[in-house]
């Protein structure tokens, strides 16, 4: 018998990035040519709806829960270096290294045709911002080189 070698943490995640980013942008291309522009939005709109209804049943209600059950996630998954900053209703998502970004990064280098700010903008604007409008929240968003800061605020 042989045995299966153990894999360190970070080679693990950066597995389930190239999964994750693999089976989403895979998936979007092929929605994207048989249904056309339309028919991408109302697929993103669907996960988006989902990832919000998740977080409702889960009871995550106020911008700290969300903010941390992200946070835990993309720390854990995805390797990203992510604190919580808490405010008065309001909580920031400050990722200082991105896993998900820099699994962009690393498909371009290999050649794919992702950019960085191209998957930002699809992560903020066709994700992000309609899963916080289900939840009656907002999001301010500010990128910086390796990540973003994501400030989520209940609605008033």
């Amino acid at each position: 018998m042989t045995d299966v070698p153990d894999i360190p943490l970070d080679q693990i995640q950066q597995r389930v990035v190239a999964m994750w980013m693999g089976s989403f942008y895979g998936s979007s291309g092929y929605v994207a040519r048989k249904l056309g522009k339309k028919g991408l939005r109302e697929f993103q709109d669907i996960g988006a709806h989902q990832v919000a209804a998740t977080f409702k049943q889960l009871g995550l209600a106020d911008p700290r829960d969300v903010a941390m059950a992200i946070a835990t996630n993309e720390k854990n998954l995805f390797g990203s270096v992510v604190e919580v900053v808490e405010g008065e209703g309001t909580a920031a998502i400050n990722r200082r290294r991105c896993g998900l970004m820099q699994g962009a990064k690393s498909f371009a280098r290999v050649g794919a045709s992702l950019i960085a700010k191209e998957h930002c903008k699809t992560c903020v604007e066709n994700h992000w911002q309609k899963v916080f409008s289900d939840l009656k929240m907002t999001v301010e968003v500010e990128h910086t080189e390796d990540g973003c800061v994501m400030k989520i605020s209940a609605l008033r």
